[in-house]
């Protein structure tokens, strides 16, 4: 730390440098990432409002009850007005909430057990690892659906929570998520669903006609849902949402915290400083879209996504991992043969792209920020690629 400050100039000039390698969601590259450049006017908003601490709701009234009006119209499109929930830091955050909701409703289990699909995102991992939960991974068909005879199997005494998701991590793909509420139906199970990316994809897919299995509150046995704002929501980075359908429950496993210059309150937080500045930013994105604007958004990421999948079709050694659900294609080699060197190499020719190796396969995430032009692109490189290592 220098002794005496820099000037501003000096200070913009080091950082341009520091930082001019770091990619940027216009530059064409980043075809793998579920997160996309926020929305202009929440930006702008943001900024505005960047010191609002909802760590310390009683001090900021205001945007508390924003908060509030932005969950229950966020549950209207999850089929379910009357929720409650709460902004995080993430889908990992909320997902953390949510394990510990299930472990802590359920006190009487000594040694509480998740089941969760093989595809599950990491952060049920470290749910796992903080929590001391036993996580049951659930085997996936050859079409990469979750096995629901496997799924039953594993549910025992030991059950506190059963997790479906909507939009994997690595093809966007649904479970049954209506079939495991049937499974769950009278059983005292916490049943969560991880939509950090499908959440603001879905409601918008079913209003364009496309078909759309249940996955929401609109199913009975639901109990909680994660959604992610900074993926296709265009929010501000990070910012993610947890939603609750039982008010109840914010009662029996909440935070008490009576020292704040606020005034107490109860929160399910893992964090305690909380910016109010990305939920009022969300909430303007929501205003300024609309369902039309965000039909639209989705409505060219689809096209897209189509796009890209024809053009896989049409090079041989690779394939379509699934057919896209939502804006996501994964990409696999037709023989069987590991897609290291291919990500490798695509990699090296500036592709930044998922790996993910249990399912042999490469993610592309055709979010708002990529391009036509990007995809076709990274086509042609590929299929050169492809040719190259004779796949």
């Amino acid at each position: 730390m220098e002794e005496d400050g820099l000037e501003k100039r000096d200070i913009l000039h080091l950082l341009e440098k520091k930082l001019e390698k770091d990619f940027s969601y216009d530059s064409g590259s980043i075809l793998g990432s579920m997160c996309t450049e926020p929305l202009d006017f929440a930006k702008e908003i943001y900024l505005k409002y960047i010191s609002k601490n909802l760590g310390d709701p009683g001090l900021f009234p205001g945007t508390a009850a924003l908060e509030d009006e932005l969950i229950s119209e966020i549950g209207d499109l999850f089929g379910n007005k009357n929720i409650i929930g709460t902004f995080t830091t993430g889908g990992s955050e909320a997902n953390l909430i949510a394990m510990r909701i299930a472990r802590n409703l359920r006190s009487d289990i000594k040694n509480p057990e998740v089941v969760v699909p093989i595809s599950a995102h990491i952060s049920f991992d470290k749910a796992a690892d903080l929590l001391n939960l036993r996580l049951r991974k659930v085997k996936l068909l050859e079409n990469y659906e979750v096995d629901l005879n496997h799924l039953e199997t594993l549910i025992n005494k030991n059950t506190c929570a059963i997790v479906g998701v909507a939009g994997t991590t690595s093809l966007g793909l649904i479970d049954p998520i209506e079939d495991i509420g049937t499974i769950v139906e009278g059983k005292d199970i916490f049943f969560h669903i991880d939509a950090a990316f499908g959440g603001f994809v879905l409601p918008f897919l079913k209003r364009l006609g496309y078909q759309v299995p249940p996955w929401d509150f609109s199913i009975n046995s639901v109990d909680s849902i994660t959604a992610d704002p900074h993926k296709m929501g265009l929010g501000i980075i990070p910012s993610g949402g947890y939603f609750v359908k039982d008010s109840s429950i914010l009662q029996k496993t909440g935070f008490e915290i009576p020292y704040l210059a606020g005034g107490s309150f109860k929160h399910f937080h893992i964090v305690g400083t909380r910016p109010g500045a990305s939920i009022i930013a969300f909430w303007v994105v929501l205003k300024y879209l609309g369902i039309k604007g965000f039909n639209e958004i989705v409505s060219k990421c689809m096209d897209k996504t189509k796009y890209l999948a024809q053009r896989i079709s049409e090079i041989r050694g690779v394939k379509l991992a699934a057919d896209p659900v939502m804006n996501v294609v994964g990409i696999t080699t037709e023989n069987g043969d590991s897609i290291c060197e291919l990500e490798k190499t695509l990699r090296n020719n500036n592709w930044m792209l998922g790996k993910f190796l249990d399912f042999n396969l490469i993610r592309v995430v055709i979010m708002p920020h990529v391009k036509r032009d990007h995809l076709s692109n990274f086509a042609i490189d590929l299929e050169k690629i492809v040719k190259k290592l004779k796949l």
